[in-house]
């Protein structure tokens, strides 16, 4: 049995030794970035295909480590330098120029204006939403 705990560990350590947020990580592997947010947040479980797309796109990742942990088997490690590796850097690159001119400056809250909500964005592509009482 799949002990989801222990694979988010796993999933996590990947995504952090490969440098890939959940939105690369999801393009890497060929899945919507929400499917990657929903199993990092504990909401879905990750199914069978998920893992084996992992395994498809990280051909160094042994599936049984994936799926069970088994710590007999060697940790993965990211590929050196290769022309994928610089191609996820710049897309990700012109992923952060994009959301910085899409941004507007933010000059404060105005005398009459409410918030009426304020969002939280993580690196992992979750984010956390919170409402102010009224």
């Amino acid at each position: 049995m799949l002990n989801t705990e222990r694979f988010l560990e796993r999933l996590e350590f990947l995504m952090e030794n490969y440098q890939l947020n959940a939105t690369a990580f999801a393009e890497k592997i060929g899945v919507q970035r929400s499917s990657v947010s929903h199993i990092l947040s504990k909401r879905n479980k990750p199914s069978l295909e998920f893992m084996l797309k992992i395994h498809e796109h990280f051909k160094e990742v042994n599936l049984e480590w994936l799926i069970l942990g088994n710590q007999n088997i060697p940790l993965p490690t990211p590929p050196k330098d290769t022309n994928e590796t610089l191609e996820l850097d710049l897309i990700q690159e012109d992923q952060k120029k994009e959301t910085v001119q899409n941004v507007l400056p933010f000059d404060g809250v105005q005398k009459n204006e409410e918030v009426s909500q304020i969002i939280q964005l993580y690196k992992d592509g979750s984010f956390r939403t919170y409402f102010p009482k009224s």
